[in-house]
């Protein structure tokens, strides 16, 4: 098989997020397109050299391939996450400077979190990099994403002059454009075919991550509050981080118990934040009720 297709081909797969099925039979089915060529060349009369190179020439330049392949395969994705980096970066620098200038202090960690944190999503959605895992890099990257910005909602309101409601709204629309992310890329991208229980599979990626945004959006709670009301976290406070480890360690469990086809150990396992879940929204309702 010709060495210079393989190369060729390799680039145009590596330009694609697509799953290592997809990316298999990808490779195999362009390969056999340029082979195809190739041969068709060589009976139009071309030499072997010649046939490969037209071959090449006809096939296309292959980042652009690879490009509208991409393209094809996750369809308006790579320009929600450019709108959702830039309005997020817009939205930093005006919550930064709008505090600076009304009220003369402004919380520049944040801004450094934000900044990096859309920043590198700008940069993941320009250009793949094949060495890394994508999903779970994009994942991280927009949970964090989530949750810096669930500050940015209150740095926003808080600001003592008439942006602050336009700001509160691009906060709020900023965070629902993350939310939808990642449920896109968690449960519509990156599936693979082969996998048995497909369906199952999503269902549990669409529970899990609804569970664990709660979970974490009730850890930052309890945060905000030993900072405003004790001045600080003692060791004994990192206890609160406990109910996150346990849903990240289940999450995990139940997605390795499916793919391995221990379908009723990932049902077993998937109760666990389903009870963390009830109990922290008890809590919050008894809070409210008392």
């Amino acid at each position: 098989m010709n060495a210079t297709f393989r190369r060729f081909v390799e680039k145009i797969v590596q330009q694609t997020d697509a799953s290592p099925d997809e990316k298999e039979d990808l490779y195999e089915e362009l390969l056999i397109h340029l082979e195809l060529s190739y041969e068709q060349q060589l009976k139009e009369g071309y030499s072997e050299q010649e046939a490969e190179s037209r071959a090449l020439k006809f096939f296309g330049d292959e980042e652009n391939i690879g490009s509208q392949i991409q393209q094809a395969m996750f369809p308006y994705r790579k320009e929600m996450i450019l709108i959702l980096a830039f309005a997020s970066i817009l939205f930093s620098v005006s919550v930064y400077v709008s505090q600076l200038v009304v009220d003369g202090n402004a919380v520049i960690a944040w801004l450094l979190i934000s900044m990096s944190v859309s920043t590198s999503l700008l940069f993941f959605s320009l250009r793949p990099i094949p060495f890394l895992n994508r999903r779970l890099w994009l994942n991280s990257l927009l949970l964090i994403h989530l949750f810096t910005y669930l500050f940015g909602v209150g740095f926003a309101s808080s600001v003592d002059a008439l942006i602050s409601a336009p700001l509160t709204i691009l906060a709020w629309g900023i965070l629902l454009l993350t939310l939808v992310l990642i449920y896109r890329t968690t449960i519509l991208d990156y599936q693979s075919y082969k996998q048995k229980y497909k369906k199952q599979i999503q269902i549990f990626h669409a529970l899990n991550i609804t569970w664990g945004i709660i979970i974490i959006c009730a850890t930052l709670f309890f945060i905000w509050a030993l900072l405003a009301f004790s001045g600080g976290m003692t060791s004994s406070n990192f206890l609160i981080f406990v109910p996150l480890f346990i849903w990240m360690v289940a999450y995990i469990a139940q997605i390795l118990f499916l793919s391995k086809e221990m379908k009723k150990s990932a049902y077993v396992v998937a109760i666990i934040p389903f009870i963390l879940v009830v109990t922290i929204v008890l809590w919050f309702l008894w809070g409210i009720i008392g």
